[in-house]
């Protein structure tokens, strides 16, 4: 995976994720260009659940370090797959085409610091000119807090659910590890889980439904950049396929 995680980052430049990170919040609300088809068979639509359901888990895209009880951080990040459209399960799984030939997953959010080392989580999602939106919240624990010398170590379990769904419903479970050690302006972090994935496709009418289970490892590496404002995260993703993320995110 290291290698893999090499060879994306190389190619991967921050210009296209900030770009389709500017559309999603700029953007006024247009129809959707491609959706998930019902007529798609059941091979296609669990090769299709088996990559989408990784690419939009509910990935981190922060630190370790608990944000404390006055802490708090609303953000906006994005996702880039650049090999998505290129997936046979397309051919019936699909209908439409995907915006410059890629899978993007764009979220809002927002995180707030309680008592005890937690921090709680809540976004709204959605694929980029796609039908799928999503809903997903976290809730993470410091079992280490960190200092100047010392890294932060937390546990974190996440859930995302579809919302206002057509053909496809997705229910997923996650959990993770964080390592991090925060310096004046550079926080890096490493991590990895694994997450169980619930699908199933509508297919109206009087066709069956067809349904799909997937459970994953995920790995994921990032680093945040620790500015007056906002603050920067850049994040390596692996999963299924592997992919980048950038979130902008004000807070403290």
């Amino acid at each position: 995976m290291p290698s893999q995680l090499r060879k994306f980052g190389r190619r991967m430049r921050p210009e296209p994720l900030l770009l389709v990170l500017f559309v999603f919040l700029a953007a006024a609300p247009v129809r959707a260009s491609w959706s998930v088809s019902p007529r798609a068979t059941r091979g296609d639509f669990e090769a299709f659940h088996r990559r989408f359901s990784s690419d939009a888990y509910f990935y981190p895209r922060h630190g370790a370090a608990p944000l404390g009880l006055l802490g708090f951080e609303v953000y906006a990040d994005a996702t880039y797959e650049d090999k998505f459209d290129a997936q046979s399960f397309n051919t019936t799984a699909v209908d439409g085409s995907y915006t410059g030939g890629f899978l993007s997953v764009a979220r809002v959010g927002a995180r707030k610091g309680l008592p005890g080392g937690v921090d709680l989580g809540l976004s709204y999602g959605k694929a980029l000119d796609g039908d799928v939106k999503l809903i997903s919240g976290e809730i993470q624990y410091a079992i280490i807090n960190g200092g100047l010398l010392s890294p932060a170590l937390s546990v974190r379990v996440t859930g995302t659910r579809t919302v206002s769904a057509a053909a496809y419903e997705l229910n997923q479970y996650g959990a993770d590890l964080l390592l991090s050690k925060g310096f004046t302006v550079l926080t890096p972090y490493v991590g990895a889980g694994f997450v169980r994935s619930q699908g199933r496709l509508a297919r109206g009418g009087s066709l069956p439904s067809f349904d799909d289970t997937e459970t994953h490892a995920v790995a994921f590496a990032g680093v945040r950049l620790n500015l007056l404002l906002p603050k920067l995260v850049f994040e390596l993703e692996k999963g299924e396929a592997v992919q980048g993320a950038v979130r902008v995110g004000f807070g403290f």
